[in-house]
């Protein structure tokens, strides 16, 4: 919703601002803003809350409708929980492959927990 809620007053600021009567105001500007906010946001939604995570015996994976990104638990360099004790938006950094890619995977999924029981013993989570 709020993804939609600044594309489409960001596109309303701009096409205001575009008026004759409007030349020198901060319109524009604030278009430009609001729909790059939106676009962050959309993403943000595309990327993460239309993704779904899945731990097996190889690895684990974010697929969602942006791609798939997959880490094989042998290839786990580092990782940490951000922020260290939960937060408003809580997730874990993940520094996977031989040049140390990141991956912000956020607390959101059913999985969580055993996302991060799994990255502590570095094999699927056994309890």
């Amino acid at each position: 919703m709020a993804a939609l809620y600044f594309l489409l007053t960001g596109t309303a600021f701009l096409a205001r601002g575009m008026e004759p009567f409007a030349l020198g105001s901060l319109y524009p500007w604030r278009g430009v803003l609001g729909v790059l906010v939106g676009v962050c946001a959309a993403y943000y939604t595309a990327r993460y809350c239309f993704a779904r995570l899945i731990l097996d015996d190889r690895g684990f994976r974010l697929q969602g409708p942006l791609g798939a990104t997959e880490v094989s638990w042998s290839e786990i360099v580092d990782w940490r929980r951000r922020p260290p004790k939960g937060g408003p938006a809580p997730n874990v950094l993940v520094l996977y492959g031989p040049d140390r890619r990141r991956l912000f995977v956020p607390l959101i999924y059913e999985e969580s927990h055993a996302l991060e029981v799994g990255l502590q013993q570095r094999a699927f989570p056994r309890y």
